[in-house]
């Protein structure tokens, strides 16, 4: 008889940042549980988000596809094809599959081949459908903490730092990993012959930043790194830049209030962590911790103050690049050849997770998953396309904004080009990682700009919504920009409030 497929458990964040982990150097953020993972498993340290939203990178996981060939290369939420998605394909091969936590698709209710599903969409169902949230049912059912999910005042996109209300046993990250937990015990229970898909999908460290006690005391403002800004803050930004900052008024957020919003951040951080490590527990406990892939990953980081900027969808290091890790049981490793151990440090694509969880499991892809599998560089060869990753959000040219930009990151160079105003910027990010200074007008480095624009455009033609919507007769679009007036005008209310 065939041995049982390996498990795997999915580990999800929202908004987490690359630098995020105390194993990438983090000089005060503690992270031991996923610190273990990436040390023991697979780490790619240089994984990049090449649709830097939530929605289109979710969508990518689920589908194995580029944004760019998914159609994805911005906000939106387009149904999910069935058949073509992560689910179906282990399904398909014996699988149970769960979801737990935040999934962020429409319609929001369709389970999209989950067998089981319990979901938070950080208040996106609508005061009037709260009962079809599961976490806030259950604050409703089964706590005296109903309505208390915001009882901070604080709105789901809001950069100020307030402690939840809610206790830490039934705050957000706690009842997603205690979800995921009894999934895996019923499934133990009820199917031990058969393999498990568990997507354990935490809502954190996504705004507000909310941590409960006591881990909103565990990092003081004043200890925590100061954001890498220009040295003359706004002004030396590109103007594109500069009227993003106005637009969400962060130029009135202050060093201190920064500071305050990143020390609650990675107060948010040290809980998933914690509660990781109960996942891992339990694994341990049922015995099942030596049959289960363990994938760890985010859909996007946060600029946290960088560059006066806080959110995503830019290419710069805190909005793009993301923890990318996978724990190999050694069943796994040897059936599936996988040598490497540790960190690898080519640059890769976050669309990768999808193609990579099959290859390990070794459970055929979907015909339309296109994307890059990692599974060869875990062998110990090349990453995808010569460690090389090309990207693009945003790219429409009848609605400029303040994100709209693609990126190709290589070696240890990134190139940004930005949409409005066609300017690119050429970064040194192992030098610089803070990329603060801007290489495309220094000398010695035009060749190297030219080239990286150039390959840009032959790489972003490879995808069918590259060629499409991101470059005119092979040539990336560009448009006029005038701060003034273009986009929208100020958010209303301080700190750039957005409600959801």
């Amino acid at each position: 008889m065939a041995a049982k497929r390996p498990n795997i458990l999915l580990i999800t964040t929202d908004q987490q940042r690359g630098d995020a982990l105390g194993v990438d150097g983090n000089p005060v953020l503690r992270t031991p549980v996923l610190d273990d993972l990436a040390r023991t498993g697979v780490w790619f340290s240089n994984a990049y988000s090449e649709a830097p939203v939530c929605v289109p990178m979710r969508s990518c996981w689920m589908t194995g596809r580029h944004p760019l060939n998914l159609g994805q290369n911005r906000w939106r939420g387009d149904p999910l094809t069935r058949g073509e998605i992560l689910p179906d394909a282990l399904s398909d091969a014996g699988y149970r599959t769960g979801v737990f936590g935040k999934r962020h698709f429409s319609p929001v209710r369709e389970p999209y081949g989950f067998h089981e599903m319990r979901i938070h969409e950080s208040g996106r169902m609508g005061v009037d459908r709260e009962m079809d949230d599961d976490y806030l049912a259950y604050l409703r059912r089964e706590t005296e903490w109903g309505g208390y999910s915001r009882g901070h005042g604080v709105g789901n996109n809001d950069v100020y730092a307030a402690a939840s209300l809610i206790p830490e046993s039934d705050h957000i990250s706690s009842w997603t990993a205690r979800e995921s937990v009894g999934f895996i015990e019923r499934h133990a229970r009820e199917r031990p012959d058969a393999p498990f898909f568990c997507w354990c999908s935490f809502n954190k460290p996504h705004s507000p930043h909310d941590p409960p006690r006591p881990y909103d005391a565990l990092y003081r403002p004043q200890d925590v790194p100061a954001p890498s800004v220009m040295p003359n803050g706004v002004d030396d930004e590109l103007p594109v830049n500069q009227r993003r900052v106005a637009h969400y008024m962060w130029q009135t957020v202050g060093d201190g209030q920064m500071r305050a919003s990143l020390a609650y951040y990675y107060g948010l951080i040290t809980h998933i962590d914690v509660c990781v490590g109960r996942l891992m527990q339990a694994l341990g406990r049922m015995g099942l911790r030596d049959d289960t892939i363990i994938a760890f990953t985010s859909d996007h980081g946060d600029m946290m103050g960088d560059h006066n900027q806080y959110f995503k969808t830019t290419f710069y290091e805190g909005s793009a690049r993301v923890p990318h890790l996978f724990y190999l049981p050694q069943r796994v490793r040897d059936g599936r050849g996988a040598t490497a151990v540790g960190r690898l440090s080519a640059p890769v694509g976050v669309s990768s997770l999808m193609p990579t969880l099959l290859d390990l499991a070794d459970v055929p892809k979907p015909a339309s998953a296109d994307g890059d599998t990692l599974l060869d560089a875990m062998r110990g060869g090349e990453a995808p396309n010569g460690g090389e990753v090309a990207a693009a959000y945003g790219l429409l040219p009848e609605r400029l904004g303040p994100g709209h930009s693609a990126m190709l990151r290589w070696d240890r160079y990134k190139y940004i080009y930005w949409q409005p105003g066609a300017v690119g910027q050429l970064f040194d990010v192992e030098a610089d990682p803070g990329e603060l200074r801007d290489l495309a007008d220094v000398d010695g480095y035009q060749d190297v700009l030219a080239e990286a624009h150039a390959r840009l455009e032959r790489r972003l033609g490879e995808y069918e919504y590259g060629r499409s919507e991101v470059l005119r007769d092979g040539k990336l679009i560009g448009a006029p920009f005038d701060p003034t007036q273009d986009w929208s005008p100020p958010a209303s209310g301080p700190w750039g409030r957005r409600p959801l």
